[in-house]
């Protein structure tokens, strides 16, 4: 036996709204339909007054009683019943100055809504590594940090940011009123009360990392909390950035994370 096809179409019976006289007819589902005809024809009366007010009326009526007291009553346009109906949306009709490269997406403003739309569900992959580009979080850092083996020395920095015209002395010596201790420059670990002491800002020369966090790879409860502590206040210390070096093997290997987008490797 076959299916029902009424499924497919939305019924119309008798719709007469505005300058429709008792319109009778089936749209199908799943299709592009353009409705035209000359002015007064009854375009608008029956996509936007009839079709889209139906939908718009159900939709409303299957919120809940609170949420419909903050909507408008939207009465039922003069039609026998409509069948098979979906949820409705309408593009506000305007006019538009000419523009030989307007689209049917720039005119209606759909193009910028769909923007937004691919920029939340698609995924961005770098050209270079072939891997996903993606925000980076506390636990990708933990993650990094248990691929060594337990012991293996870890120091968890974030770049010293120069803010407000401050120098260097300056930022060093707020870091220190804040509990911080150490500064890392040219992977050499210096002691800031020391460089406060000399009064010279010649030290960094180059980049300027503060020390969060010296540990070593252990997978204890109570170490991997205090690695996820020392992380998260390096993110906020670094702007978005924490930086991980490790001394593994006699080297010391680098690599930043970003809570921004960034490509991963």
């Amino acid at each position: 036996m076959k299916g029902n096809n009424s499924s497919k179409f939305i019924e119309i019976h008798h719709a007469r709204v505005h300058n429709l006289k008792n319109i009778s007819l089936k749209i199908p589902l799943n299709k592009f339909i353009v409705v035209t005809g000359v002015s007064g024809s009854g375009k608008s009366s029956l996509a936007f007054d009839t079709l889209f007010a139906e939908g718009q009326r159900r939709y409303v009526e299957s919120l809940s009683s609170y949420a419909r007291q903050f909507l408008g009553r939207i009465n039922k346009p003069e039609v026998d019943f409509i069948k098979g109906i979906p949820p409705a949306i309408a593009i506000e009709q305007k006019v538009n100055t000419r523009n030989p490269r307007s689209t049917v997406g720039t005119s209606t403003e759909i193009y910028d809504y769909l923007k937004l739309f691919y920029a939340r569900i698609g995924k961005t992959i770098s050209p270079v590594t072939g891997e996903i580009v993606k925000r980076q979080s506390v636990s990708d850092v933990l993650d990094y940090i248990n691929s060594f083996t337990a012991g293996t020395r870890i120091i968890i920095t974030a770049p010293l940011i120069q803010k407000n015209g401050r120098s260097i002395l300056q930022e060093a010596e707020l870091l220190m009123q804040q509990g911080f201790t150490r500064l890392e420059t040219n992977n050499e670990i210096l002691q800031i009360a020391e460089l406060l002491e000399k009064g010279s800002d010649e030290f960094c020369n180059g980049i300027c990392n503060i020390v969060i966090d010296r540990v070593s790879v252990d997978h204890d409860e109570d170490a991997q909390s205090r690695m996820a502590d020392s992380v998260q206040t390096a993110f906020f210390e670094g702007h978005g950035t924490c930086l991980v070096k490790v001394f593994y093997n006699g080297e010391i290997v680098s690599r930043s994370f970003s809570i921004f987008l960034k490509q991963t490797g």
